[in-house]
């Protein structure tokens, strides 16, 4: 029988900083990968001058579009029956193809596995952090959308007849893509959680996630995704109230705390204007639907 295949994508936009390591955790794997690819979206740093020190890696380039479009672009060029999406600033752990392959082998119902993170200092350090599923039944799809325990595409392990089936990831969701990309699997298909850390998720100022403006209206669009497809049950919506919650408390409070300070200060309109429509935009879904 073929050994499988994994494919391993990083989409890379100015990622000098951490994409070397990125890739070395990728070359450092006890299963190795097949291909690894890494597109490069546009970046007008030393991103490509540091990949070119890797002849093993396919480097695509594309025009600015968006981490979507690249990881996008990664999976039409890939050629592993499994993928895995790796941010250009997380890091696997020796051992993450290997335990995610064999959590989706034992489980061949399953459209992708994951495992849990790590989270990492800028520097590299381990950080007090750690996600977990809270949930290890067969209903992960309520699971997530009470609020996502998968917290960057490198913990999980995808079946590539599930992503080609469903279009890869939605290029409209921005950072988000990935949490939607999860819902709209697990709202079909089995998954399952490998009880195993697999990625070190580095947590520093230029997160894509601080933004928390551009995350709540992101989110809001992919309830009210959500909510079309599953209106008809209860227990979904009542899910995706509490997601909403969740999504607020994330992102809202701390949007909120800024609109206030930067309005006391009389800075940065520009992006006040954006929170104060994203906190609109969840007022009108929560009350309205």
């Amino acid at each position: 029988m073929p050994k499988p295949r994994i494919s391993v994508v990083i989409p890379c936009y100015n990622g000098a900083r951490f994409v070397g390591e990125a890739v070395d955790s990728v070359l450092s794997q006890r299963y190795p990968a097949t291909d690894i690819i890494v597109v490069d979206d546009g970046s007008v740093d030393s991103s490509l001058s540091i990949l070119s020190r890797h002849p093993s890696v396919r480097t695509l380039r594309q025009p600015h579009a968006g981490v979507a479009v690249a990881r996008n672009t990664g999976l039409q060029h890939s050629t592993g029956d499994y993928i895995a999406f790796l941010d250009q600033d997380d890091r696997l752990l020796p051992d993450a193809l290997r335990s995610n392959l064999e959590c989706l082998l034992a489980r061949p119902h399953c459209a992708f596995s994951f495992g849990d993170a790590q989270c990492i200092a800028v520097g590299g350090g381990t950080l007090p952090i750690q996600s977990s599923s809270p949930h290890e039944g067969e209903e992960h799809y309520l699971s997530l959308l009470r609020g996502s325990y998968i917290w960057t595409p490198g913990a999980v392990l995808h079946r590539r007849a599930v992503l080609q089936t469903l279009s890869g990831f939605d290029v409209h969701l921005g950072p988000v893509c990935d949490t939607d990309l999860h819902l709209r699997i697990a709202s079909l298909y089995p998954i399952c959680h490998n009880p195993t850390v697999v990625v070190e998720k580095r947590i520093h100022d230029a997160n894509q996630s601080r933004d928390c403006a551009i995350l709540l209206m992101s989110m809001i669009q992919v309830f009210r995704t959500q909510k079309q497809w599953v209106h008809h049950d209860r227990r979904s919506m009542d899910a995706i109230q509490d997601g909403v919650r969740s999504y607020l408390s994330l992102y809202g409070k701390p949007l909120a705390a800024n609109l206030v300070n930067n309005i006391h200060h009389r800075r940065e309109w520009r992006r006040t204007c954006m929170g104060l429509l994203a906190l609109l935009q969840y007022a009108s879904f929560y009350v309205l639907g």
